[in-house]
């Protein structure tokens, strides 16, 4: 029976001290998501798509007595992003995203690094890095593409099979003749 008591503390005991590290390690990790700005990412999303939204709504050319039902669409738009789009609604996700991805060891160093003076000016500095990375990514893809699409339209043509190939005007005719001669040939 001690024995049995024994077991059942220890069993409780490890259960509770995971339960703690989890804790431990989503604190970390939220830690980190706030210090690296991760928190901000549904915000910049959310001006992403109010940008495109609003670039729509003057391609339509409203007239000024419409202007009132832009506005009734409008204010359903920012009540769509408010709702759907807060940090709330992906918080947990990011957490469990982190906390798969990063030890709860790593996910101390990112935290202590992050915290440093570097760490912050990589935090400063990653949007304007990211921002200059893709616009050297895009120029860089406007030779590569041709090339691709020149490869492609070649492998296109080698493995396209040959009887698959449009039929001519003269294909329906020439069917026809030979159904003609078998016509003639029983007369």
């Amino acid at each position: 029976m001690l024995k049995k008591f024994a077991f059942v503390l220890c069993f409780m005991l490890a259960c509770s001290t995971a339960v703690a590290g989890e804790k431990e390690h989503r604190a970390l990790a939220e830690e980190l998501i706030k210090i690296t700005e991760g928190d901000m990412v549904m915000e910049k999303m959310k001006a992403q798509v109010t940008m495109i939204f609003q670039q729509i709504t003057a391609q339509m050319n409203v007239q000024e007595a419409d202007k009132p039902k832009l506005e009734k669409y409008s204010k359903r738009f920012d009540a769509i992003l408010k709702e759907d789009m807060a940090w709330d609604k992906v918080k947990t996700q990011y957490l469990d995203l982190y906390t798969s991805v990063f030890t709860e060891e790593e996910t101390k160093g990112l935290v202590d690094f992050y915290k440093s003076d570097l760490g912050k000016k990589v935090t400063a500095k990653m949007p304007e890095l990211m921002q200059q990375s893709m616009t050297v990514a895009r120029t860089y893809m406007q030779g590569v593409v041709p090339k691709l699409e020149t490869l492609t339209e070649e492998m296109r043509k080698e493995f396209e099979p040959q009887g698959a190939q449009a039929p001519t005007q003269e294909a329906p005719a020439a069917k026809a003749a030979p159904a003609e001669s078998k016509e003639g040939k029983k007369e």
